[in-house]
């Protein structure tokens, strides 16, 4: 006899907020996009929020770790002003040179933003608007970039997605400062965000997507957060992320990548803020001779758990993927890194490598790796490797005998460890930033 499973005081929150809040969504009276948003809820449904018994999830437990779900968070936020902007981003982030596109509570706010410049190569356009009167590009591209069947977070999302942007990147156009989507939580109580970004990048086209995640303030957010991108044939994209939201936020996160022929994505996160984090990437090689290399840095201390975990989707020959993840951890911090490459029957001469080292500062900090392979094909070159350990006591007596104090030393250390993570970013105005982030770390700031 079937069972009913009980529904956690979270879940019935969250069907209580569509049901009450689905008319006011962005394109609740346009057909298609009611239609999707009403598909999403039921996948979404059918499962509910991810547990331990969920192979993908067994890391985390959402349905143990979110108590509640925090009501939808106001449009329009507290009132902010550029010094605002970049007080969340911190100085050595905020001094980049980039064209800002910021977005306060899932808002687009063009009043906020530095789109100076950019006339003719990039159009942004804000995703609420679009869903009310959707194209027929927005309707084969929305939740199709790289879909994943089933996957109940991206589900949720489209269900109650209440806005971000779209960015569409003109073919052959070449920008030489980065494009920085800024999201920002900016609420006085505590509350959910659930927005979506949309990046068009077209034929042989160059560009750099820096993603930061922040909050204005200390207040308690649930963060869901999908971006979508599809890079063109020959296209060259940089993706960059920062998470740093405050110690209170679950981060749920998802990007979802499609790779033309001959495309090149290279993607890094860097990861220090929330309570709880999950970071989804998904890239799929939907054309021959593509290239995708995902890096990332982690830092973690007290509670903190984050959460990566990948799929690399190999669906056509002679495509190279790579993904390179360094962790610190210290205190009662827990990290994951999950990546799993599937080489499909078809891509022969597929090159796949994936290799994860943790570093832990405490005998009570936890590092879960889980490397997986998936091959279907007979002419691939494919492996993956894992390390944990603390830090080498060798290296550090090294240092402290040339009258280098151990705190100094064990900084040092570390520094050198997520600095060949950081070598992977190629612009040498973000890896420099982050490297100042890390040393901030490693002081407690």
């Amino acid at each position: 006899m079937a069972t009913e499973v009980l529904k956690t005081k979270a879940e019935q929150e969250l069907a209580q907020q569509f049901e009450t809040g689905m008319p006011n969504l962005p394109g609740s009276d346009v057909g298609w996009t009611k239609a999707m948003r009403e598909a999403a809820w039921q996948t979404y449904a059918a499962a509910g929020l991810p547990h331990r018994r969920v192979e993908e999830w067994k890391y985390t437990d959402l349905r143990a770790l979110l108590k509640d779900a925090y009501p939808p968070a106001p449009a329009l936020g507290e009132a902010l002003t550029a010094e605002n902007i970049d007080a969340a981003l911190g100085e050595h982030v905020a001094a980049l040179d980039c064209h800002r596109i910021v977005i306060v509570n899932g808002h687009f706010r063009e009043e906020l933003s530095d789109l100076d410049g950019i006339g003719g190569q990039v159009e942004v356009r804000s995703l609420s608007e679009a869903l009310s009167d959707p194209s027929d590009w927005l309707q084969n591209t929305l939740g199709q970039v790289a879909p994943q069947d089933g996957d109940v977070i991206a589900s949720l999302n489209a269900a109650l997605m209440t806005g971000g942007v779209i960015v569409r990147v003109a073919a052959e156009a070449k920008l030489e400062k980065p494009l920085h989507l800024i999201h920002v939580a900016a609420v006085k109580d505590a509350a959910g965000l659930a927005t979506r970004n949309i990046v068009d990048v077209g034929a042989d086209a160059a560009v750099t997507l820096l993603e930061s995640y922040t909050g204005h303030g200390a207040i308690p957010v649930q963060r869901n957060a999908v971006t979508e991108l599809v890079a063109g044939d020959k296209a060259d994209v940089h993706h960059i992320k920062l998470q740093n939201d405050n110690a209170h936020t679950a981060h749920l996160s998802t990007w979802m990548t499609r790779l033309g022929t001959r495309a090149s994505y290279r993607a890094f996160q860097f990861s220090t803020g929330a309570d709880v984090a999950r970071n989804q990437i998904f890239v799929q090689f939907a054309g021959e001779g593509g290239l995708s290399h995902v890096s990332g840095a982690v830092l973690s201390r007290g509670k903190q758990h984050d959460d990566t975990t990948m799929v690399i989707d190999h669906a056509v020959p002679e495509c190279e993927s790579r993904e390179f993840f360094k962790l610190v951890l210290d205190d009662d911090a827990r990290g994951i890194v999950q990546c799993k490459v599937n080489v499909q029957r078809d891509a022969q001469k597929s090159d796949g490598h994936q290799i994860a080292h943790g570093l832990m500062l405490s005998e009570t900090a936890e590092f879960d790796s889980k490397p997986e392979l998936e091959i279907f094909a007979d002419d691939v070159v494919c492996g993956h490797g894992s390390t944990s350990g603390q830090v080498d006591e060798d290296l550090l007596f090294y240092l402290r005998a040339r009258g280098i104090p151990e705190p100094q030393a064990r900084a040092l250390l570390i520094e050198a460890f997520i600095g060949e993570a950081l070598e992977k970013i190629e612009r040498d105005d973000v890896r420099e930033a982050f490297s100042a982030l890390t040393s901030s770390w490693l002081k407690g700031e």
